[in-house]
């Protein structure tokens, strides 16, 4: 058991450490963009890796434990909802729009990852 949380531990420790690199890249190669395109990037991609891993690997696997816990640690839902959250005082109709295309992408990435390589 401790074995487990010490691999899931290190896991999320990695993709958090991903997903600071991933917003950092984003917030400075895209200054002038007031979208949050690094958390939608991060949330597409994770779940696109979500639904790889899941038509990958088998469900018990050690290695499974590992990379979704790599994945959770990089995908980011509660930045997503503030965001949403703070979008919706300045302009509702881009607060919408962020929030069902969130939804709908990572859907299709995670579908694509799972039917593109299972």
């Amino acid at each position: 058991m401790i074995l487990n949380v010490l691999i899931v531990g290190l896991g999320a420790s990695i993709g958090s450490v991903l997903r600071f690199i991933t917003t950092k890249f984003f917030k400075d190669t895209f200054k002038s963009i007031s979208f949050p395109i690094a958390t939608l990037f991060i949330n597409i991609s994770g779940s696109f890796l979500l639904g790889l891993i899941n038509g990958q690997l088998p469900k018990t696997s050690f290695w499974t434990a590992f990379f979704i816990a790599i994945i959770g640690g990089y995908t980011t839902f509660s930045t997503y909802m503030n965001e949403t959250v703070q979008m919706n005082f300045k302009n509702k109709m881009m607060a919408i729009i962020y929030y069902f295309i969130t939804v709908l992408l990572g859907i299709i990435a995670a579908l694509i990852g799972y039917v593109l390589f299972n």
